[in-house]
C-alpha cells in the first residue's frame, strides 16, 4: 500500500482531463457506432445471400413442377445446385465435392437456409422439396460464405482503424478546444501573478463579451476589491491608533514619572496616581471601541432581533443612562410608537443596546449636565425609525458628513480632557450599516438629532 502511495501519479491539469474525458467518450461512441454498423452490414449481406440462394433455386423448382420429364436445366457458373430425384439418384450437381459427399444429409435439411461447415469452406444452404407424379424430388442450392467473410473482415479492419483515427483526431481537437477556451483563464492567472508580484493596485483586464470568464474576471475583481478594502481599513485601524495612542501613552509616561519623583510628597504622589489611572482608563477605552469597530467590520450576517428586543434594549439602555446621570439636571426619556408583531431587524440585542449607549453618553457629554435627551421608536414604511434627539449645543455643519469618521472629533471638543476617542459615532455607523439601514445626523436648531432607519423582515 505504502509503494502504491509512493507510485501515486500526479493530478492531471484542467486540460488534460477534458482531453482524457474526451477519448473515453470519443472511443465509447466511434466503438459503439462501428459495431452497429459491422452488424447492419453483416445482416445485409446475410438477408442478401438468402435472396440469391433462392433465386437460384427457384428456376429448378418452377421446373420441376410443372414438367418434371423435360431435359433439367442446367446450372450457370457461379450457381451451386443439385437436384436428387425420388429415388435418391443425383440428376445434377455442381456443387463443390466436400458437400456432394454429404448430399444425404443436404436432402434432409429443408427449404430454409442453414449454414453448413466443411472442412474447406462454409456454406449456406437450403434443400427445398417439389412433389411431382413420380414422387418427391429435392432441389439442394449453396452459396460459399468465404467472399461475405472476407468483406466483413476487411469492413472490421477498416472500421477500426476509422475508429482509431476518429479518436486520435477527436482527442486532439479536444486538446486545441480546451487549451484556447483556458487560455482567457490563463492570461488572467498571469496576470493575477504580475499584479500580485509588483503590488500594483490595478484591476484585472475583464475580456470582453458575456461568458463564463469575463463573469469570473469580474468576480475575481470585485473579490480583490473587497480585499484591498479590508486590507486599506486595517492599515487605516493601525495608522489611526499609533496616532491616537502615541499622545495618551506619552502623558501616562510623563505622569508615572512626575509620580516618581513626587514620591516624598503623599498628596502629590496620590493626585499623579489619580491622573495616571484616568489616562490608563482613556486608553483601555480606545483600546476596547478599536477592537470592537473592527469585530463589527469583520462580521458579515448579524443576528436578529423582533421589535419586544428593540423596546426591551431602550427601555434598558434609557435607566442606565438614568442612572448613571442621578443628580444631574437631565432629563432621559422614551416614547415607543406603534407595535409590529411579526417583524424582524438585522441587529443584535447587545449591539442595539451598545448604539444607544453611545448615542444617549455623547449627547450628555454635550450638554454639560443641562438638558434632555429622548428616545423614540416608531414603524416607518417598512421598517423602523429609531431617534436620538438632545437639547445640546448641535455639531457645525461642516464637521457632520465627518462625524462617522474614526478619530473624529469637533474642533472644541478635541483635547483629551474631553474624554472621547472619536469612536463612538464610527461605531454607531458600522453597527447601523451592518444592519443595512441608514443614519442620519442634522441640527434642529435645539440641539442634534440622529435618525436611524432598520429594515424590517419577515418571521
Amino acid at each position: 500500500m505504502n509503494r502504491l502511495r509512493r507510485l501515486r501519479l500526479p493530478p492531471l491539469s484542467i486540460r488534460a482531463r477534458i482531453t482524457v474525458g474526451s477519448l473515453v467518450v470519443a472511443t465509447l461512441l466511434f466503438s459503439t457506432a462501428a459495431f452497429f454498423f459491422r452488424l447492419e452490414v453483416q445482416s445485409i449481406l446475410t438477408e442478401t445471400n438468402k435472396t440469391m440462394l433462392q433465386n437460384d433455386a427457384e428456376p429448378l423448382v418452377n421446373q420441376l413442377a410443372t414438367s418434371p420429364t423435360d431435359t433439367i436445366q442446367v446450372a450457370t457458373e457461379g450457381q451451386l445446385l443439385a437436384i436428387v430425384d425420388s429415388t435418391g439418384t443425383v440428376r445434377t450437381s455442381s456443387l463443390p465435392r466436400s458437400l456432394d459427399r454429404q448430399i444425404d444429409f443436404l436432402t434432409g435439411l429443408g427449404p430454409a437456409p442453414e449454414t453448413v461447415h466443411t472442412p474447406a469452406a462454409t456454406y449456406l444452404v437450403s434443400a427445398t422439396t417439389v412433389s411431382t407424379d413420380t414422387g418427391d424430388w429435392v432441389v439442394i442450392a449453396a452459396r460459399n460464405q468465404q467472399a461475405p467473410g472476407l468483406l466483413l473482415d476487411e469492413l472490421t479492419g477498416v472500421l477500426s482503424l476509422g475508429t482509431l483515427i476518429l479518436t486520435v483526431g477527436f482527442g486532439w481537437a479536444s486538446w486545441l478546444l480546451t487549451g484556447a477556451a483556458l487560455r482567457p483563464v490563463t492570461r488572467l492567472r498571469e496576470e493575477a501573478e504580475s499584479l500580485t508580484a509588483t503590488g500594483s493596485s490595478a484591476q484585472l483586464r475583464v475580456p470582453a463579451g458575456q461568458d463564463e470568464v469575463s463573469r469570473l474576471a469580474r468576480t475575481l475583481n470585485d473579490f480583490i476589491e473587497r480585499l484591498r478594502r479590508g486590507v486599506d481599513r486595517e492599515k487605516q485601524i493601525v495608522s489611526d491608533a499609533s496616532h491616537e495612542l502615541r499622545t495618551p501613552l506619552a502623558v501616562l509616561r510623563a505622569q508615572l514619572e512626575l509620580a516618581y519623583l513626587d514620591s516624598g510628597d503623599a498628596p502629590a504622589l496620590e493626585r499623579d496616581i489619580r491622573d495616571a489611572s484616568a489616562t490608563a482608563e482613556r486608553l483601555s477605552r480606545l483600546a476596547t471601541n478599536l477592537l470592537e469597530l473592527s469585530k463589527l467590520e469583520s462580521e458579515q450576517v448579524p443576528p436578529e432581533t423582533d421589535w419586544a428586543g428593540l423596546v426591551g434594549e431602550i427601555t434598558a439602555s434609557v435607566d442606565r443612562a438614568r442612572v448613571v446621570r442621578a443628580g444631574h439636571e437631565l432629563e432621559v426619556n422614551y416614547r415607543i410608537d406603534g407595535d409590529d408583531s411579526t417583524g424582524r431587524y438585522a441587529i443584535s440585542a447587545t449591539n442595539t443596546g451598545q448604539l444607544l449607549d453611545n448615542l444617549i453618553s455623547n449627547a450628555v457629554n454635550a450638554m454639560a449636565g443641562h438638558g434632555s435627551v429622548t428616545v423614540t421608536l416608531e414603524r416607518s414604511g417598512d421598517g423602523a425609525l429609531l431617534t436620538v434627539v438632545d437639547t445640546g449645543p448641535g455639531l457645525p455643519e461642516d464637521f457632520i458628513p465627518l462625524a462617522f469618521d474614526r478619530f473624529s472629533r469637533p474642533d472644541n471638543s478635541r483635547s483629551s480632557s474631553s474624554g472621547g476617542s472619536g469612536l463612538g459615532l464610527a461605531i454607531v455607523h458600522a453597527i447601523v450599516e451592518r444592519a443595512n439601514g441608514r443614519i442620519l445626523l442634522r441640527n434642529t436648531g435645539d440641539g442634534l438629532a440622529v435618525e436611524i432607519r432598520l429594515p424590517r423582515h419577515m418571521r
